[in-house]
């Protein structure tokens, strides 16, 4: 995806949501456009020792199921991850799904520490088994010169549960 249709989307988003979004909870916004609600789930950070890795979650819903989430996450780590090969999702041995394709956003450093900002995709149907492992989910992040895992904590088991409700009763299934 092109930088500066991320950057048209994140801004979209981000004055839309602030301007005239419904909240539907804390941990998930929606926006009414013409012919299909914008989905946004809030950033929740993701720990495992000093790295740290926060995914937010974009899609669009119409008449059909949604095919696609975005993921937007930033990567906080003691050495740069100037790539990423993919992200991959796990509740236990199980492997939920993966990402698909990724762009490096921008690398910076802040306070000893390297932030990285990627954008990449998932199929919806990760997205709903991500949410239904809750606290058992791990998101590991795969790069040439790295590979980190992020177990899951509170903060995602308590989101998930709110969040999927909220899609199973809003997001027609059967289309």
């Amino acid at each position: 995806m092109p930088l500066k249709l991320v950057l048209a989307i994140a801004f979209t988003c981000s004055l839309g949501l602030s301007v005239g979004a419904q909240s539907s909870s804390k941990y998930l916004k929606t926006l009414t456009q013409e012919g299909y609600t914008l989905y946004f789930i809030n950033p929740i950070s993701f720990k495992q020792g000093k790295a740290r890795l926060v995914p937010d979650f974009t899609f669009q819903h119409g008449e059909t199921k949604p095919k696609v989430v975005d993921i937007k996450f930033s990567l906080f780590t003691e050495a740069p991850a100037r790539e990423m090969e993919y992200l991959s999702f796990h509740a236990g041995e199980n492997k939920l799904g993966q990402s698909e394709g990724s762009e490096l956003m921008f690398l910076e450093k802040a306070k000893g520490r390297w932030h990285a900002r990627f954008t990449t995709r998932i199929p919806y149907p990760t997205l709903m088994e991500m949410l239904q492992a809750g606290d058992e989910l791990e998101i590991r992040f795969h790069g040439p010169a790295m590979s980190l895992a992020f177990p899951a904590g509170k903060k995602w088991r308590k989101a998930s549960e709110v969040i999927r409700e909220i899609l199973l009763a809003e997001i027609v299934t059967d289309k």
